[in-house]
């Protein structure tokens, strides 16, 4: 069973990123969302992102990244598809992010990437570090 949060005030939903994304963080974001993007059925799929549905992953982070990263910052309902789709492949990270302690040997481009999909609390700071490092 998967738990995701609410989106109460307790939690990272109503934290706002005061800057554009760092661009590896992005690329990275681009990627979960690409990753995630298959496993969803067309109809799962926010309406402006339908017709990329068939192409394969890497010609859909070239024509379609913009439009991903979009859909992911605009609709809750498509991050928390993706966010789903991010737990199933990546585990221990999503786990420690949700518990609130990110893993120490991690990738800092690969944890801001995942905190801004899942939306822990703290998630803003965790992408900030990650552009600071960049």
């Amino acid at each position: 069973m998967v738990e995701t949060t609410g989106g109460g005030p307790q939690d990272g939903a109503a934290e706002v990123l005061d800057r554009p994304l760092p661009d590896g963080v992005r690329r990275r974001v681009v990627q979960i969302v690409s990753d995630g993007f298959g496993g969803l059925t067309v109809g799962e799929l926010p309406a402006q992102l339908r017709q990329y549905a068939r192409f394969a992953p890497n010609r859909r982070i070239k024509f379609a990244g913009n439009a991903m990263a979009s859909a992911l910052e605009t609709d809750p309902l498509f991050r928390q598809r993706i966010g789903e789709k991010l737990r199933e492949a990546q585990p221990e990270l999503t786990g420690a992010l949700d518990s609130g302690s990110p893993p120490p040997a991690a990738d800092p481009l690969d944890v801001a990437a995942a905190a801004y999909v899942l939306r822990p609390a703290g998630w803003v700071k965790l992408v900030a570090a990650a552009g600071e490092e960049a």
